[in-house]
């Protein structure tokens, strides 16, 4: 089929091909909803994540039956999860890592009841962490997470935008962000109100004559002082809210980027949590890696829709075969350590796993729904 053909059928079926992912990212949200009513949480957390106890096996009586051993120790530890470490080049066992919400004392008499042995210095370590303190990480992380697609939504928006008025109150708010995930920090805080001063005399300069933007900018400078004085944390979704609405209503391009990344987070996080992975904080951190490698691919399409050269379809289809061949390039260099490399330690193929799954789930969101978007919108503004 030549390009002619297919560009026609690209303009009769794109915005129902922009649909697919939508479909996706709905049923996904919808699952992770039900995930979240029954577990408390949006993912599965080990215990790095939700507190436990870690032991890493090394008797050679284990290691020489690990189906064995795991089979014993999980008739005596029904939540106990297990992990092989295997050398690299020969695939021999080296130790079979136990997991356990419970504490040490309690797991020692069942592991010696299970298998046999006591456990020494010589034949185990040991590694526990209380939940007050896993559930003050995971939050922690959770909150940096959040932060990082408010920073990211700033500088497509900066990119993108097209009201010096809104940039520089979207600069403001997003720096408010900051204050709020980090109100104990004083340098910051000095940085913070330098930075909100200046976008506020800014804005006042760029301050375009429309009674709406008057009202805007006094909610804006409300918000400032009070997520100065009183950084509570839940503002922070008060401001998400605004700078959402700020994008949507200033720059469709941004709100399109932004919606790509957030799907792609979406959709990985339900297809950790059917293939029944829980996660780490490496984990955990890989989903920040999502972000950039989400966004570079949508940042390009934009460009190139809106301000290359030809028609809007060829310049999607330039975009497409640079985007395409950059993510298929990281998808080659993650997913064969993932399937081949089984020695490397969980954390790492953790890593690689949620980098695989978001990087695909962006082939999606990225050419079908976000070209679609970019598409109408040129079309509407006569950028065709």
């Amino acid at each position: 089929m030549d390009k002619e053909k297919l560009s026609k059928l690209y303009d009769k079926y794109y915005l129902l091909l922009a649909l697919i992912p939508v479909v996706l990212v709905i049923s996904s949200l919808v699952y992770l909803a039900g995930f979240y009513s029954q577990n408390g949480s949006f993912i599965a957390k080990d215990v790095s994540l939700s507190g436990g106890t870690t032991i890493t096996l090394t008797d050679p009586s284990t290691l020489s039956d690990l189906s064995d051993a795991e089979f014993l120790l999980s008739s005596k530890i029904p939540d106990a999860n297990f992990r092989r470490l295997t050398d690299i080049r020969t695939s021999s066992p080296l130790a079979l890592v136990l997991e356990s919400s419970l504490s040490p004392e309690e797991l020692k008499p069942l592991i010696k009841e299970a298998l046999g042995y006591e456990l020494t210095s010589e034949n185990s370590s040991i590694e526990f962490s209380g939940p007050s303190i896993s559930n003050s990480f995971y939050s922690e992380l959770l909150r940096v997470v959040l932060l990082s697609f408010i920073l990211m939504g700033l500088v497509v928006f900066m990119i993108f935008g097209t009201s010096r008025f809104f940039k520089s109150l979207a600069l403001l708010l997003s720096v408010l962000a900051i204050r709020l995930t980090f109100p104990l920090s004083s340098g910051l805080m000095i940085f913070v109100i330098l930075v909100v001063t200046g976008s506020l005399v800014y804005c006042l300069l760029k301050l375009e004559k429309k009674k709406q933007n008057y009202l805007i900018l006094l909610l804006g400078i409300v918000f400032a002082v009070v997520s100065i004085i009183y950084p509570a944390y839940f503002l922070i979704y008060v401001l998400l809210v605004f700078l959402l609405l700020v994008y949507i209503f200033n720059s469709v391009p941004s709100i399109a980027v932004i919606f790509a990344a957030f799907s792609d987070l979406v959709l990985t996080a339900a297809v950790i949590d059917i293939l029944g992975i829980r996660v780490s904080a490496p984990g955990l951190v890989a989903f920040l890696m999502l972000i950039g490698y989400s966004v570079d691919t949508d940042i390009l399409l934009t460009n190139k829709a809106l301000r290359g050269s030809g028609s809007i379809n060829s310049r999607i289809y330039d975009a497409f075969r640079t985007g395409s061949f950059m993510t298929l390039t990281a998808l080659a260099a993650v997913l064969p350590a993932f399937l081949l490399i089984t020695g490397l330690p969980d954390a790492f193929r953790q890593i690689f796993l949620v980098v695989s799954i978001g990087l695909v789930a962006d082939l999606f969101n990225t050419w079908l729904t976000n070209s679609g978007i970019i598409k109408w919108y040129c079309q509407r503004k006569g950028m065709i």
